[in-house]
């Protein structure tokens, strides 16, 4: 008798595991056809008040490769800025709380600064949900 509602109770309880799991994206696209920074949010467990943050530069049909950004707080707001020209190649920066990422589509890389940049640049926007919806928000809003 036990062992039958246990494995009726399977289901249930592997099905609660997962309420409340999220997975979504947003994308920063360029004026250039096929070309974009996308980030996809996975929150894995519903306990979890963080997510995990999948960067991808892309640049269709040569680029489309990313990092992962473990634990961002779901309810933050990430900005995305146009470096200076003071960089090699054009680069994009993504500031999550006090940490840094440079991408570029053009040389198809994420990574993270081991040290803030001084100047960010020019401040496109924001990532984050809004209305229960995760998106891109242009413009220099606050953090």
């Amino acid at each position: 008798m036990i062992s039958r509602i246990s494995v009726r109770l399977l289901p249930v309880l592997a099905a609660l595991s997962l309420t409340g799991c999220l997975q979504d994206s947003a994308s920063y696209v360029f004026p250039e056809k096929d070309h974009a920074i996308t980030l996809v949010r996975n929150q894995p467990w519903f306990w979890l008040d963080t997510v995990d943050v999948e960067v991808i530069a892309i640049r269709l049909p040569d680029c489309n490769d990313g990092i992962s950004i473990k634990g961002v707080p779901r309810d933050g707001k990430i900005a995305l800025y146009r470096a200076p020209d003071e960089y090699p190649e054009p680069i994009f920066i993504l500031k999550t709380g006090k940490r840094h990422y440079a991408i570029s589509t053009q040389s198809c890389r994420v990574q993270k600064f081991e040290a803030p940049p001084t100047e960010p640049g020019e401040k496109l926007g924001l990532f984050q949900e809004i209305d229960g919806k995760f998106r891109f928000s242009a413009g220099p809003k606050e953090e």
